[in-house]
């Protein structure tokens, strides 16, 4: 499955790429602030407690936009983005421990978008979208603080690495919101975008335990300009 999705997303990038010459089609930069976070699956038996804060970070790079109709079109992006997240895990059985695990994950994210023009009054517009993303994991490292209690002292176990075990590829869905606007001659504008992994990774935990299940979720605010 994993293989037929790339290479799907392999072949629209070559038929979109074709049409660079096509009139109308339109190339432009963008940039903003993504809110990381990851989510997993809240345990049956309630046996640990967790904690997510998200990971402030930037998306940013190139795309091309390539109409369909006046209100339709094809946006074919290539971005960097980061992820990842802060995870705070306390088991209380049969001893008290603590585990604070941060990720930090840099993407070479691939989304392709179909947005939707609903409002177009002269110079200003207001669009949706949707769409997939293909995301090339390039790097990525994390930081892992035990604390076990006993009774005794409190013992801290401080671990890190880097992401090289993880699934390089992750896959997403794409949704958002933008309006677009035209300014000293140039046609800017100012996007929301949610992203939801469907890739379960396997994150890294502390020596001894099982991988951590998590999938990538950001929100990014973003503002751009068609050359």
């Amino acid at each position: 499955m994993k293989k037929l999705i790339c290479m799907l997303l392999f072949l629209s990038f070559l038929f979109l790429g074709s049409a660079n010459a096509q009139t109308g089609v339109r190339f432009g930069l963008k940039a903003g602030y993504s809110l990381a976070t990851q989510y997993g699956i809240t345990p049956a038996d309630n046996t640990f407690k967790v904690k997510t804060d998200s990971r402030n970070g930037f998306a940013g790079g190139v795309f091309a936009y390539f109409p369909i109709t006046e209100s339709v079109g094809i946006q074919q992006e290539l971005l960097f983005a980061q992820k990842g997240s802060r995870q705070d895990v306390t088991i209380t059985t049969p001893a008290n421990i603590n585990t604070v695990s941060e990720y930090n994950l840099n993407y070479f994210e691939m989304p392709i978008i179909i947005k939707y023009k609903f409002v177009n009054i002269k110079n200003f517009g207001i669009y949706g979208s949707t769409g997939i993303a293909l995301s090339l994991l390039m790097n990525g490292d994390y930081n892992i603080t035990s604390t076990i209690i006993t009774g005794g002292p409190p013992v801290i176990v401080p671990e890190s690495g880097d992401m090289k075990g993880l699934d390089t590829f992750d896959y997403s869905f794409v949704y958002g919101a933008g309006t677009d606007f035209k300014l000293l001659s140039k046609v800017f504008f100012i996007e929301y975008r949610m992203t939801v992994g469907w890739n379960t990774l396997a994150m890294p935990n502390a020596t001894g335990a099982e991988p951590v299940p998590l999938r990538n979720q950001d929100y990014i605010f973003a503002v751009g300009m068609y050359f």
